[in-house]
């Protein structure tokens, strides 16, 4: 029940479309489109299937292709109805053909019939088998005698056919070519025996009229307009008196099987001559034989015999028609043929086995393949129930009976079969789900029988192979794999033996195993063959390391398109000695530490195991390579091993040293140790900010070396950046850009100098310098200030660069004064909170100060007054200089984040520091100098504050 319920599902995988009628004329040009399959289900939005006829062996199918993706047919060659007819393809009344057509789309058959009516065309002109004939009568015969005549031959069929014959007599306009006997003749036409004669309707008188000339005219009914032959006739009238042959028998009928053997004898022929000796003597011969047997049969000239010379094929030919003439010996003028017609129609018999045509499917896609031979199948397995197979015609080219064939499969259950075009065709598929490792090979058998007497029969043996699929994993003998062995066993030594199995078919990579480890930690110590699954020491055993192996083997097989595999756990264990040092995780450690490293942080781990049971635990000890005391390192270790920066004054500077060598020792409790080298690599930091490095901060611009040596600008200023980091760096100007610009002329090299004439005395520059860093890394932004001193040849320089120092160093007094209001905004804030945290310290230092020792206080105390006496003199001197009234030429800023200065331009009460340097006031410039330098002091002790 379930088989039929399966099959019943196959069934509908099949759609069939009602069978369409096409009429088409005969002659169509070679490529001419006739029809289109329009198949639902075989063409959907992303695939279309592919069409193909159904038996391929078909005749008719010679004469078609069929475009597999559009399902389009068109002509392949000239297809001539009456050639078909000819040939027996089709029936001469209706000559109709049959194409049968299947689609195939994702496993679903679509099957389409197509009747294609072939319509004739009056293409042929009936044609006599010669133009024209020459006929002796003699001048005594009989009214009423008849002259057989050879038919004309028209290959068109119907109203296309011949239709009639027409006698004409000879019109001419030459008097002595008119027939004068008028009428004489008149044509006879049996349209049904398909003979032609003239029949004689007047008394012949040689005397009068020697000859007749008659034009015969053969005409079809094609439309518009009907072609016609003619067959021009002389006959002549003879004026001798003799007697002719006659046939016994002028029409004779034969039925011949097509089986007959060669040389049988036919028919025959015979004819009686009134006359004796060599006039009563009649010859035999053939005039003419439909079809063209092109020596099919022989007559003998002197008995009448017709025997059979070819064989026959009632598939082929199935009717003959000779005309065969008998002739006297007498003299020619005297003697008239007779003529004789005789019918051969063939009995089919049954000398044509059932024909089987197979086309299978050919798809690798859908786990089909058929071998060249045609006689294989090869199926994969685990192939989805129903999958097409292919389809076979059957077909037998004997008539009736002996042309209607039963067939029967037999498959054991493995092929379905759904039935088309009448029990002639059918298509086959799966009818189960094949196991290789079940059953490899099924032979199918087909057998063919005709209803003939005796049937023929025809076989058709094929075979299924299931192709193997990798769909068994390899299975291992055992669950699990565990041994107990010495550490000190030997190497190259043997330990274990896998062995696993495959289902799969033998001798293929679907049951080829290999044997590999789960992982690749064991494969150091162990070897395992991958072929035979033996398992061998390759180095020794070391207990302290690892006590107990345990690992995964794989019994991997080489299928495709995927491999499969199983893994089964192995255990060896082993005896411990003890005979381990202490092992450090890496064989030499390198850290990285920034020179801003924060005291106390961390900076690395070192690491070391012992595989002793009991010698485990482990200390951690620090080795200078250097002469260092370990006390003055910068660097210490926690019992732990954990490397870390040491609270000293020495401290990590990348400038002073950019890396660290020691060496680590690891002991365990036992006295076993081990070292390990160490190395610290300093990182650079960007601590170091771009300073300008020239002599002076105070420059000169001579004025008339602008005036008169305008080609030779010598009022150019080379500023070089230093910076201790050795980074490049960049410098902008930031006021006065109007008049003066700089340019970068090599790396950390930059010129200054005006493009426009400066009018003032003096000018405060403001610059900003930078040094380019890596991205993670912070670089140093800082504003700096250089003084332009303006002046001409009688300008005293060297008084101008001291004032215009003294000036500068005024200003930032200033600047750092207007700083010290309390404002609240963020700088102030952080100025604020600055200020908070100098007072914490004071304060802690001042508490320090009470617990110190008497001379360590006084020591203290006089480096203090000394301190405040120097900064007393800076006050006093600097409160001299604001408090002169008679130079009257420094200016308070507005703030320090101006970017330009006011100008110096002299007012009410106001002397000009320019006409003061004129009239040299030598000493002023030089009590400036040695207060300039006492400033610089004092600014360098707070400095070192």
């Amino acid at each position: 029940m379930l088989q039929l319920l399966v099959f019943i599902n196959f069934l509908f995988l099949v759609s069939s479309a009602p069978k369409q009628s096409i009429h088409i004329i005969e002659d169509l040009p070679i490529g001419t489109s006739i029809y289109t399959f329009i198949t639902d289900g075989c063409k959907t939005e992303n695939s279309t299937g592919t069409y193909r006829f159904v038996d391929s062996q078909k005749n008719s199918n010679d004469f078609f292709l069929i475009d597999p993706y559009t399902g389009r047919v068109i002509t392949k060659k000239l297809i001539d109805r009456d050639d078909f007819c000819l040939r027996r393809m089709c029936s001469c009344s209706k000559c109709e053909i049959t194409l049968e057509v299947i689609c195939v789309h994702m496993g679903q058959i679509y099957f389409n019939d197509l009747s294609v009516v072939i319509d004739d065309r009056n293409d042929h002109a009936p044609e006599f088998p010669k133009s024209s004939i020459t006929i002796d009568v003699l001048e005594n015969v009989p009214i009423g005698y008849l002259i057989p005549l050879d038919v004309a031959i028209d290959r068109d069929y119907g109203i296309n056919s011949i239709q009639g014959y027409k006698l004409m007599e000879e019109n001419s306009t030459n008097k002595s070519s008119i027939n004068k006997i008028p009428q004489a003749f008149q044509i006879e036409y049996s349209q049904k025996n398909d003979l032609l004669a003239l029949r004689l309707m007047k008394i012949l008188d040689r005397e009068s009229c020697d000859s007749l000339k008659y034009v015969i005219q053969a005409y079809d009914g094609g439309q518009p307009q009907a072609l016609i032959s003619k067959l021009n006739i002389l006959i002549n009238i003879l004026d001798v008196n003799d007697m002719s042959p006659v046939f016994d028998q002028s029409d004779v009928r034969v039925l011949l099987s097509e089986a007959t053997s060669i040389g049988s004898l036919v028919a025959r022929v015979h004819a009686h001559d009134g006359d004796t000796g060599l006039n009563g003597l009649v010859y035999y011969t053939i005039v003419s034989l439909d079809p063209p047997s092109n020596g099919t049969f022989t007559l003998s000239k002197e008995t009448g015999e017709i025997r059979l010379a070819k064989k026959l094929d009632y598939e082929k030919e199935k009717a003959f028609r000779m005309k065969v003439k008998a002739q006297d010996n007498g003299p020619q003028q005297g003697s008239i043929a007779a003529f004789a017609t005789i019918d051969i129609d063939l009995k089919d018999e049954n000398d044509n086995h059932p024909l089987i045509t197979t086309t299978f499917n050919d798809d690798p896609t859908s786990g089909v393949e058929n071998l060249l031979n045609r006689s294989i199948i090869r199926i994969r397995e685990n192939t989805p129930n129903g999958t097409f197979l292919g389809h076979i015609s059957i077909s037998d080219l004997d008539q009736g009976d002996n042309g209607r064939v039963s067939w029967s499969l037999e498959s054991n259950g493995t092929i379905a079969i759904k039935e088309l075009l009448n029990n002639e065709a059918f298509l086959m598929f799966t009818q189960r789900i094949y196991d290789r490792e079940e059953q490899s090979r099924y032979e199918v058998n087909l057998e063919a029988h005709d209803h003939g007497i005796p049937p023929l029969l025809t076989t058709l043996n094929f075979t299924l192979i299931i192709l193997d699929e990798n769909d068994n994993a390899p299975k291992f003998d055992k669950e699990f794999y565990s041994i107990n062995i010495s550490e000190t066993i030997p190497i190259n030594t043997k330990l274990l033996h896998f062995h696993a199995i495959d289902n799969d078919e033998e001798n293929t990579l679907n049951s080829q195993i290999e044997y590999l480890f789960a992982n690749e930690t064991n494969q150091t110590i162990f070897l395992l063959n991958s072929t035979t699954g033996d398992l061998y020491l390759i180095e020794r055993f070391d207990r302290e390391e690892t006590s107990v192996y345990e690992f995964d083997i794989i019994a991997l097989d080489h299928g495709q398109p995927q491999s499969l595999s199983s893994i089964v756990h192995c255990t060896i264990h082993l005896i411990d000695m003890n005979d381990n040092f202490p092992i450090f995780d890496l064989p030499e450690y390198q850290f990285e530490i920034a020179e801003t490293w924060t005291s106390l942080a961390p900076i690395g781990h070192v690491y070391a195991t012992d595989a002793d049971e009991y010698y485990g635990e482990l200390q951690y000890m620090l080795i200078s390579n250097e002469s260092t005391i370990l006390d003055q390192w910068p660097f210490g270790l926690t019992v732990n091993g954990t490397l870390y920066l040491k609270r000293t004054s020495v401290g990590i500077d990348y400038e002073h040293r950019s890396k660290y060598k020691f060496s680590i020792m690891a002991i365990d409790n036992g006295g076993l140790n081990t070292t390990v080298p160490v190395t610290i690599n300093i990182l650079n930091r960007n601590d170091f900010c771009p300073e300008l490095i020239n002599n002076s901060t105070a420059l000169f611009f001579n004025k008339d070396l602008w005036l008169y040596n305008a080609s030779q600008n010598l009022n150019e200023f080379y500023l070089d950046i230093y910076d201790g980091d050795n980074d490049t760096c960049l410098i902008e100007l930031l006021s006065f850009n109007d008049i003066f610009r700089i340019e970068s002329k090599e790396r950390n090299r930059f010129l200054l100098s005006a493009f426009i004439l400066p009018e003032h005395e003096f000018y405060i520059l403001q610059f900003r310098l930078q040094d380019l860093v890596s991205i993670d890394d912070q670089p140093c932004i800082q504003t700096i200030q250089l003084v332009l001193a303006i002046g001409t040849n009688e300008t005293n320089q060297t008084v101008a660069l001291d004032t215009a120092r003294e000036y500068l160093e005024a200003l930032r007094l200033t600047s750092k004064r207007s700083h010290s209001y309390f404002d609240l905004t963020l700088l102030n804030v952080i100025l604020l909170f600055v200020l908070l945290s100098i007072a914490i310290v004071i304060a802690l230092v001042g508490m320090k100060l009470v617990f110190l020792p008497p001379s360590s206080s006084s020591s203290s105390l006089s480096s203090l007054s000394l301190r405040h006496q120097r900064m007393r003199q800076q006050r006093k001197l600097r409160s001299n200089r604001n408090g002169n009234t008679t130079g009257g030429t420094l200016y308070c800023l507005q703030g320090p984040t101006e970017t330009q200065l006011p100008l110096l331009e002299n007012g009410p009460g106001e002397h000009s520091l320019t006409s003061s340097l004129i009239d040299g006031n030598m000493k002023m410039g030089q009590d400036e100098t040695i207060n300039h330098s006492i400033d610089n002091d004092v600014h360098a002790d707070e400095q070192k504050q």
